[in-house]
């Protein structure tokens, strides 16, 4: 939903890495393949995606400039979901055994992880909570609840769409409606004010 600015990140940026770029369209790696990198997106984004028996792709993780991609995989042998360039994409990359190794060694580096795949896990628990609701309304409702109630600039908005689940067009038709709301109210507020008596 929102890149998190992390301790995760600064640590990896830290530790020997390499820049790497890729076209979109372009896999970055694929489901059982061996995990030996760790990435962070600089510029571009990738769709983290699992596929149900029909071919249908679940995206796991919509990762954007700033964000980690799959850093549950610190922890695995393999990779449980392919990743595919949507746009083309420059990524940081560090060896992932570098990191396990600094975490064994510096307990600040330890403690970055932990903490965020601790607000990774809240974010989860988030998105959960959004998708539950079943309108568009009360969805953006409660992503704006959730989310510190900032209305999402417009240049975010297919971002915001895809985080709540809906098509961008119903995303759009409900803040078409939102600010037609507040034009509304503040017409009433501007005639109100007009026919109150003056003391």
């Amino acid at each position: 939903m929102i890149a998190i600015m992390s301790g995760l990140i600064e640590a990896l940026s830290a530790l020997p890495n390499q820049t790497v770029s890729i076209a979109a369209g372009a896999t970055l790696f694929c489901s059982g393949d061996a995990v030996r990198f760790l990435y962070v997106v600089r510029s571009g984004c990738i769709h983290l995606s699992r596929f149900d028996a029909q071919g249908r792709a679940a995206v796991m993780q919509r990762a954007v400039a700033g964000m980690a991609l799959a850093e549950s995989s610190i922890f695995s042998e393999v990779y449980h979901c392919d990743a595919v360039a949507i746009l083309d994409t420059e990524l940081l990359r560090v060896v992932r055994g570098d990191l396990r190794r600094a975490m064994q060694d510096q307990p600040d580096t330890m403690e970055a992880v932990a903490r965020h795949l601790a607000q990774e896990v809240q974010l989860t628990r988030v998105r959960v909570e959004v998708l539950s609701k079943k309108s568009v309304r009360e969805r953006l409702d409660a992503w704006l609840t959730l989310g510190g109630g900032r209305i999402p600039e417009y240049g975010s908005m297919a971002s915001v769409a895809h985080d709540i689940g809906v098509t961008p067009e119903a995303f759009y038709r409900e803040m078409s409606r939102r600010r037609m709301d507040v034009a509304e109210v503040g017409r009433r507020r501007s005639k109100d004010g007009a026919h109150s008596p003056r003391r």
